[in-house]
């Protein structure tokens, strides 16, 4: 039986996270031998098949650079002792780190990248070691061929352009009747997703559409800011954060829209689920280029310029002027090809033959 090691930081929300929990239920379904080892100790909040062992490392010392390199150590040791035919890490800030871990193994290691590489990893010294690491992997899976463009060409060599898997069994069917006046983004609280635009867009839009509110799925460190930020606004009965929802694709399936107004992204997921559901959706046309690979504008969904309030505005009085059935229909068309089986299989070939 084949065997493949998945790493990643933690099995909490987010992109690389849902990825890797289609891509070990997957593996699994195809009698592969599949585990999954976190570089933290935090609760799983995906569904996984109950043959896939999860191994969570864990904090290992007080001191921030020791504990890491304990950690990826430990990591080692821990790949060792299972001999796997491959390792897949994923974000690429973990996966930097993984790559020097197993140096000498003798163990193939491919790395996703899943962010915008001009901007992602944001720490200077994992930049660096970014350059350092990237040669010694066997491959390197990217989102997109703009990502991809980033890299000198002895790493372009290294890559392929994966689409994102997509569990087509977890995506709801179209929502059939009259969408309600509601908005929805789901994104983690963070800076690169550029919230206070899409709450500032969506305050000059409330002027004119008092009926409409916009909810923002999600949690992180800019919570209290947004919350304030609201406040401000005068707009706390119209823009609500409830948090993280594990149904959350049934929670915006009636809604008007889908929005993600990042400053730049890999190829976004949230996005790629609510074109699949047959969701009218928004999107700015963030570096490094996922949304432009999905939406043609005025077709499948609209494309904004990032960080344009008045853009946003107008896509989303475009929205409620009667756009949003013929976006959303011509959507659902697009998430068939997104939800191809073929993908998974492009993955398995690429991690295990190498082609």
């Amino acid at each position: 039986m084949k065997k493949i090691d998945i790493i990643t930081k933690a099995m909490t929300s987010g992109g690389a996270e849902r990825v890797i929990a289609q891509l070990a239920n997957y593996f699994i379904e195809q009698n592969i031998s599949c585990r999954i080892i976190t570089t933290d100790n935090r609760e799983v909040m995906y569904p996984l098949n109950e043959k896939i062992e999860v191994v969570a490392i864990g904090k290992k010392s007080n001191n921030k650079a020791t504990d890491r390199i304990l950690r990826y150590k430990k990591i080692r040791s821990v790949v060792q002792k299972n001999k796997p035919d491959v390792v897949l890490t994923m974000p690429e800030d973990t996966g930097i780190y993984v790559i020097l871990a197993l140096v000498g193994t003798g163990i193939p290691v491919y790395v996703s990248e899943r962010n915008n590489p001009w901007v992602m990893p944001n720490v200077k010294i994992t930049r660096f070691l970014r350059k350092a690491a990237y040669p010694f992997a066997k491959g390197i899976i990217f989102q997109t061929e703009m990502a991809k463009s980033f890299f000198p060409e002895y790493i372009q060599k290294k890559g392929v352009v994966l689409q994102n898997p997509v569990d087509a069994t977890r995506i709801p069917e179209p929502y059939i009747g009259k969408r309600k006046k509601i908005f929805a983004a789901v994104g983690r609280l963070e800076p690169q997703k550029n919230f206070p635009m899409l709450i500032r867009a969506f305050s000059e839009f409330h002027k004119e559409e008092k009926d409409y509110q916009l909810i923002i799925y999600g949690e992180g460190k800019e919570r209290t800011n947004l919350e304030k930020f609201i406040k401000q606004l005068n707009l706390e009965d119209a823009v609500f954060l409830p948090g993280r929802n594990k149904d959350v694709l049934n929670a915006i399936n009636d809604s008007a829209a889908f929005i993600l107004s990042s400053d730049y992204e890999g190829m976004p997921n949230a996005l790629i689920e609510a074109i699949c559901m047959g969701m009218p959706v928004i999107s700015t046309d963030c570096p490094s280029g996922g949304p432009r690979e999905l939406i043609h504008n005025g077709e499948n969904g609209l494309l904004i310029d990032v960080n344009s309030v008045e853009d946003m505005k107008k896509a989303m009085k475009k929205i409620v002027g009667g756009s949003g059935e013929t976006l959303g229909k011509n959507a659902y068309l697009t998430g068939g090809k997104l939800t191809n089986p073929s993908i998974f299989e492009e993955w398995k070939t690429v991690l295990f033959l190498g082609k």
